[in-house]
């Protein structure tokens, strides 16, 4: 992890931040970059909010790039065409080729960063892009081994922090998005679980039509109910406010990654116990048996004693270099 500074390293750069409108972590980035000094420009990748375009960019994402590339060179014109220190890109779904190159060239002294917080497999246009930048990240220590990239950990914001409340209304909670196969493992979570225990669940799907879709194509939602998703995403502080009122939070991640979700990270910096499929967290250096069980997706077991025992909290230097501020110390520097 990289050295945190409490300076203003960025004081006087301009940069162009390039990420997903995401449950308001572009405004978390954005504000973190410029309370260090920087002026911030964003431009969103996947610029709409229709959950039928979003799922062509995620589908086939080439459909849309003639039409993302009018409309970034349309607000950068708006902003006078500014010249930039540092271009950071987040994922890059809806950027193209042909836009990373005009700006390689009107930004020549500029730094070109790509951080991928979701893997190559459900990303992999990415990878025609890689040559335009300066260096790469990825949150997946799968994706960094195959393919070269730095492998750099998500991040918590702010406002997940350690609470004071030790009179905890939930033993265990999950908030998140009903992809792949986490409303089966959930259902299998909450049939293993000791008995008496006081949980919170709360599965977001993008839309009821995708609900009627799972239901068509996905044997594991053969039997699921309509009441059972939630179809409009949490408020941040509704969220951390659920952290707060939680002794441990359930992480489910994709098959298809290997690297830790943001709500493992919000769980950490929230000193939250963790429950979590992803057996790849044993290799962090913050894994503590007391505070993380790993389980089973197929088969979960959670013994009891795990939500006796206390949460032992970390290092304060460990601890920070988790924070979007260390996040970014490693990136941006």
């Amino acid at each position: 992890m990289a050295k945190i500074c409490v300076e203003k390293p960025l004081a006087g750069q301009r940069v162009l931040l390039v990420m997903p409108k995401f449950f308001g972590y572009e405004k978390d980035i954005r504000s973190e970059m410029e309370r260090q000094g920087a002026i911030v420009d964003w431009l969103p990748d996947r610029p709409f909010d229709s959950s039928i375009l979003k799922s062509v960019a995620k589908l086939r994402p080439d459909y849309l790039l003639p039409f993302t590339d009018v409309y970034y060179q349309k607000v950068l014109e708006d902003l006078g065409t500014p010249k930039y220190n540092k271009i950071f890109v987040i994922n890059g779904q809806t950027i193209s080729y042909k836009f990373l190159q005009m700006l390689r060239i009107s930004n020549p002294s500029a730094q070109l960063i790509l951080y991928m917080w979701d893997s190559i497999k459900n990303r992999p246009n990415i990878l025609k892009n890689l040559s335009l930048f300066d260096k790469v990240f990825s949150f997946d220590a799968g994706s960094a081994r195959e393919f070269g990239f730095r492998h750099r950990p998500l991040f918590f914001s702010p406002g997940f922090k350690p609470s004071l409340n030790t009179d905890f209304s939930f033993h265990m909670s999950f908030i998140g998005t009903a992809h792949s196969d986490r409303y089966e493992v959930i259902k299998k979570v909450k049939d293993s679980l000791p008995v008496g225990l006081n949980n919170f669940w709360y599965l977001y799907l993008q839309a009821k039509w995708v609900y009627y879709a799972y239901k068509l194509t996905q044997p594991n939602f053969q039997h699921a109910k309509i009441d059972e998703f939630n179809f409009e995403p949490l408020n941040k502080k509704i969220v951390q406010l659920n952290f707060s009122e939680s002794f441990a939070i359930l992480d489910i991640e994709h098959p298809n990654q290997t690297g830790l979700t943001m709500r493992t990270l919000e769980a950490f910096g929230s000193h939250k116990k963790i429950v979590t499929t992803n057996e790849g967290i044993k290799e962090y250096d913050f894994f503590n048996s007391s505070n993380i069980c790993v389980i089973d997706r197929k088969n979960p077991k959670i013994p009891s004693s795990f939500f006796n025992e206390e949460f032992i909290p970390p290092s304060s230097n460990l601890y920070e270099s988790y924070s979007l501020h260390g996040w970014l110390a490693e990136i941006l520097y």
